[in-house]
């Protein structure tokens, strides 16, 4: 089975960059975007992937085992 995914360049790097801080809203900032468009772009990714990244409270954001995976590689 051939599946296509919509995963942009743009998108690894924000997921990178995520990755490493564990906040939105320093992620954002770094990045020169705002925090709706980050997490849409993240929620794209994961909806492509076809699984989490990330695990998100009001209090903080963790790497899922996946996402921890796709941090390494």
């Amino acid at each position: 089975m051939i599946s296509m995914y919509h995963i942009t360049f743009q998108q690894i790097h924000y997921f990178l960059t995520l990755a490493r801080t564990l906040s939105f809203t320093e992620t954002s900032q770094m990045l020169y975007i705002s925090q709706p468009t980050l997490s849409k772009q993240i929620t794209a990714l994961e909806s492509d992937l076809g699984f989490a990244l990330f695990e998100r409270t009001k209090r903080a954001v963790t790497l899922t085992p996946e996402g921890k995976l796709l941090a390494k590689e």
